[in-house]
């Protein structure tokens, strides 16, 4: 696939509505975007449930693009545990977690361009680094008006 274009298709995967909740919040920033599956583990949910639906997103887009990226929550949890059967049963991805707007803004503002496996992981990896910032905010200096008597 070197020096051409990869369709990539994307999960988002996590507890709750989160995955949902951040592609909604990517799309605000980016539009809408195709070849990208949010899934969300709730409590009404089963743990099969939530697999086959993992299966089925995978094998949409594996069917119509050239690589799928997993981003799961966190490493650990329950969309971990079901991304990490997926690999072992055979479903061909790159999967990380650490699911956060930076990181999937990041990656689907880039994939277009993104040319292997390996690229798509650099560009993962980058942007977790990036993705946290302190916010700092100077403290305003009161003026100097000269006058040192205080009355």
């Amino acid at each position: 696939m070197k020096g051409q274009q990869m369709r990539i298709g994307v999960i988002l995967a996590s507890h709750g509505e989160f995955a949902r909740a951040a592609l909604g919040a990517v799309e605000m920033i980016a539009g809408k975007q195709g070849d990208v599956v949010a899934l969300g583990l709730t409590a009404e949910k089963s743990l099969e449930a939530f697999e086959a639906e993992m299966r089925e997103a995978y094998e949409t887009l594996n069917a119509e693009c050239d690589l799928v990226v997993t981003l799961c929550d966190i490493y650990g949890g329950t969309p971990f545990n079901v991304t990490t059967r997926a690999l072992l049963n055979g479903m061909e991805m790159v999967a990380y977690t650490g699911l956060s707007m930076p990181v999937v803004v990041e990656l689907l503002l880039t994939r277009d361009g993104l040319e292997s496996a390996d690229a798509v992981r650099a560009q993962i990896t980058a942007a977790h680094a990036g993705a946290q910032k302190e916010i700092k905010a100077p403290v305003p200096v009161a003026e100097d008006d000269g006058d040192d008597l205080d009355l």
